[in-house]
């Protein structure tokens, strides 16, 4: 029976093992024992083009130092350069008053959707509020912490009246998928782009018929290659601080951008849904 390889000693690991790789592992383990601090943001279809080898070889190499695949070999790789604190911010230390603390994460947050509006294509945000604002349905899908964005954003689009749902049960997603037609839109939320879930069911939502759109932060992975319309947003996660709420924010102001713009696409209809929908919870507060 394989033994896991011990967190904490990846790098050690990959030395030790090196002269036993073949020459593409090799290359793909030197990019690794180079690039260690930038490899644990990265997905493994941008380490594989980095360091010019292939997918395949990556995981591979993976599974020869012991590791279940990628994800398991970079969440090693993250508990040996991430200090305990680096994972709730890179600037965040135990010294901090709440004053500094306060300053140090909004600051963070406002920065993340600066950097997200300077990635936001003006063209293809054109294209995904013009297939939104004719779809008959929109189906979010996303699994996670990006599942969580997906039923937020389903949400606020039924709010203007435009029908359509986010599941959180990934069989349910599949179900969906493949029930969606040529008037309908499928929207993928991955951060990473490689969330195998989630691209099938996309590609389940495409071979109905329904458009794509993709939001994540990877400008070079899968869910790209499947989405028609792709919207970048930005969230540098590392394994350890998956889940952030700084990537949340990004995620949700994208969102936001589409459910405004469809919003005023529809002029008086988005407004009548508001009211209608306002007025069907208004009773539910004291």
């Amino acid at each position: 029976m394989e033994v896991k390889q011990e967190a904490g000693k990846t790098l050690l690991h990959i030395r030790s093992h090196y002269n036993g790789l073949t020459k593409t592992e090799q290359k793909a383990a030197q990019y690794i024992l180079e690039h260690a601090p930038e490899i644990i943001y990265q997905s493994v279809t941008e380490l594989a083009s980095k360091a010019d080898v292939g997918e395949t070889t990556v995981l591979r190499l993976c599974r020869k130092l012991k590791f279940q695949g990628f994800q398991d070999f970079k969440l090693s790789l993250a508990q040996d350069l991430v200090q305990p604190m680096d994972y709730l911010h890179t600037e965040v230390t135990e010294e901090d008053d709440p004053s500094a603390l306060t300053n140090k994460i909004i600051t963070a947050h406002i920065q993340t959707l600066e950097q997200t509006r300077e990635l936001v294509n003006p063209e293809e945000l054109g294209k995904a509020i013009d297939v939104l604002h004719h779809a008959k349905q929109i189906q979010f899908f996303g699994v996670g912490s990006s599942g969580l964005t997906a039923k937020q954003a389903a949400q606020s689009f039924l709010r203007i009246g435009k029908r359509g749902g986010a599941s959180t049960d990934t069989h349910f997603q599949a179900v969906e998928a493949a029930l969606l037609s040529d008037d309908s839109v499928a929207v993928g939320i991955s951060i990473s782009g490689s969330t195998k879930d989630t691209n099938e069911n996309l590609l389940l939502a495409k071979k109905a018929g329904a458009k794509v759109i993709a939001i994540t932060s990877n400008a070079r992975s899968p869910i790209t290659k499947i989405a028609d319309i792709v919207l970048i947003m930005v969230a540098r996660e590392n394994p350890l601080s998956s889940s952030s709420l700084a990537a949340k924010i990004s995620q949700l102001s994208i969102i936001d951008l589409l459910n405004v713009g469809v919003s005023l696409r529809m002029k008086d209809q988005a407004l009548k849904f508001k009211e209608l929908t306002a007025k069907a919870t208004s009773d539910k507060l004291y």
